[in-house]
């Protein structure tokens, strides 16, 4: 972060020494002429007076003055060259900027809208829909909810990592402390990170505890189909008089290692209601604070190209 610090500073520095350089450059070039004639006359005024001719032999007023005429004319149409060359310049440069602006919205869009808070409770919903049969769970079923819910946490952090890597919204803010009038921009970068990471980690968070949800939901009805296995064996050899084939021993083994899962299964609809609730607060204010961002550069691409400011 510092290098990017110190290489913005020098850039900003080495535009700035180029612009001072390109101003003077002109003014000089332009003064020369009038340096010219006050020579002229301060010649003439040294023949006149003192007899001392330090002029050009053969060259007299009115030449000098057609050189000088003719000089301000080139120059003249130098600075109009100069001017359209620049002009032109700057619009080719503020085309490339708004279309590295235009590429970065579309990957700011793209960040917020495949935030998808309702993935953990569908996801939720769809393993509560599963059928149960006499050996548990299908463990093909069960292993698709898994992996989708894998799929969401991945897609996740790559958002993050795209946005990190394609935009500068998670720039350092002090990246434009060479500007003149600091923008909005410096305060809505933190701001856009900081509702960013609390919805991706909360996302995050509610994947993890649903997919350890499912696997404790997995393992109960493991041990819930075992212990009724058992006791229908029980039954059978009863009804034919022979002794149960499983004790009550085994039986309390299997029914010792099911997890209560209501309170776990009470947290996880508290969190899956707190997170959907933030398609109406957090997502709509990283959408504002993304389309003020894009609105913001666009202004100061505008102001860079054909103002020479640097907000």
């Amino acid at each position: 972060m510092i290098q990017r610090m110190m290489k913005v500073w020098r850039e900003w520095k080495v535009k700035h020494m180029k612009n001072k350089l390109s101003k003077w450059w002109f003014l000089v070039v332009l003064a020369i002429p009038f340096l010219l004639m006050l020579c002229l006359h301060i010649g003439i005024a040294l023949g006149n007076y003192f007899g001392i001719n330090i002029n050009v032999p053969n060259v007299d007023a009115s030449t000098w003055f057609i050189f000088c005429g003719s000089y301000l004319g080139g120059t003249m149409t130098l600075a109009g060259v100069m001017l359209t060359l620049r002009h032109e310049r700057n619009i080719h440069q503020y085309e490339k900027s708004m279309d590295s602006i235009e590429k970065e919205k579309d990957a700011l869009g793209k960040a917020i809208c495949d935030l998808n808070v309702f993935a953990p409770s569908t996801l939720y919903q769809q393993f509560n829909s599963l059928y149960i049969t006499s050996k548990g769970y299908d463990p093909a079923e069960v292993a698709a909810i898994r992996q989708q819910l894998s799929e969401e946490m991945r897609k996740i952090n790559a958002l993050k990592l795209e946005t990190m890597f394609f935009t500068d919204i998670y720039a350092m803010t002090a990246g434009c402390s060479a500007c003149k009038k600091p923008c909005r921009i410096q305060s809505i970068l933190p701001e856009f990170q900081k509702i960013y990471e609390k919805v991706g980690s909360k996302l995050f968070e509610l994947l993890q505890i649903v997919d350890a949800y499912v696997v404790v939901s997995v393992s109960n009805a493991l041990y819930q189909a075992l212990i009724t296995n058992c006791q229908q064996s029980n039954k059978r050899h009863q009804a034919l008089g022979q002794p149960p084939e499983y004790s009550e021993a085994e039986i309390e083994i299997h029914k010792s290692k099911i997890i209560d899962i209501e309170p776990q299964r009470e947290n996880l609809l508290a969190l899956m209601n707190e997170v959907s609730k933030y398609n109406q607060n957090e997502i709509q204010q990283l959408s504002a604070l993304a389309r003020e961002y894009i609105a913001t550069k666009q202004q100061n691409a505008y102001k860079k190209c054909f103002h020479g400011k640097e907000d």
